[in-house]
């Protein structure tokens, strides 16, 4: 039996075959798994985007159309999904290591420091205080924060989840950070 071109097993699977499916996922889930290891350097989370590229491939199934060829398509999806992972993990990141980096700098300076003030010793208690400073905030902001800080969601996808306009989520986001930040500095953290 001949090996079938990738569009060729993408039609079969559109009719519901899923040894068809099952094809495609086996010829590109190495190629694919590579790629993305060597875009965001974790294995989990290469093994996370090649399960969510064959997820979104199939949910897609009947609105594909061969245009180019299949490969460049399907590593398209791996691709977008690798770079959308990074900036999340920038984003998270970034957020967790400018409150982190702030509390090391104002420690830094202070020659007798406050008995209220905390410093960390290490950075999972750091990440342990600003997840009881989370738990403090409102159900809508430590919503609105979790997606957009954590998940690195865009407003309007926020906005499609909520329920809600691109404004609401700004304004939202915004007395979130602020209520957030009150809530630190109580702890006796300083963030600029």
């Amino acid at each position: 039996m001949r090996s079938l071109e990738d569009w060729e097993l993408i039609a079969l699977a559109k009719q519901g075959n899923h040894e068809a499916f099952h094809n495609l996922v086996e010829r590109y889930k190495s190629p694919i798994y590579t790629f993305s290891l060597y875009l965001t350097r974790n294995v989990q989370n290469a093994e996370d985007i090649v399960q969510e590229t064959f997820i979104r491939l199939y949910r897609n199934l009947n609105q594909i159309e061969p245009k180019a060829q299949f490969k460049t398509f399907i590593f398209a999806i791996a691709r977008n999904l690798a770079l959308n992972h990074i900036r999340n993990e920038q984003r998270k990141n970034n957020f967790l290591s400018r409150l982190f980096n702030k509390i090391n700098s104002d420690y830094k300076e202070q020659i007798n420091p406050k008995p209220n003030v905390w410093v960390p010793d290490e950075k999972q208690e750091f990440t342990s205080i600003i997840q009881q400073c989370m738990l403090e905030l409102s159900e809508e902001h430590r919503e609105i924060l979790l997606l957009r800080e954590t998940q690195g969601l865009d407003y309007e996808s926020i906005a499609k989840i909520l329920g809600c306009r691109v404004g609401t989520v700004r304004s939202r986001l915004a007395r979130a950070r602020a209520q957030l930040r009150k809530i630190v500095i109580e702890k006796g953290i300083t963030v600029k």
